[in-house]
């Protein structure tokens, strides 16, 4: 039990690390970005916070059923192609 532990803490040091020298050479070569692109790049980062944002947003969801009562799961999938049925009757009409 002790060496399970003593690897899952190694693991995340580990990945601590990799993740800190990973930031540092991306601020070592921004720094080298000429002033003329620092736009762009600013513009791609804010894209890429946008989609990273969006992801934690879709998983934020992500076991929100998971402490569901089974009979309402059941209901609710056993259903599901009825109440699709009967809203897109209501959408055609």
């Amino acid at each position: 039990m002790i060496d399970s532990r003593l690897f899952c803490i190694f693991e995340k040091i580990t990945v601590m690390i990799a993740d800190t020298q990973i930031r540092q050479l991306i601020l070592r070569k921004i720094r080298r970005i000429p002033s003329n692109k620092l736009n762009d790049l600013n513009d791609y980062l804010s894209k890429l916070e946008e989609t990273t944002e969006k992801t934690s947003k879709i998983l934020s969801y992500a076991g929100s059923w998971s402490n569901i009562d089974e009979s309402a799961f059941n209901e609710l999938t056993d259903n599901l192609i009825i109440n699709r049925n009967k809203n897109s009757r209501r959408s055609d009409e």
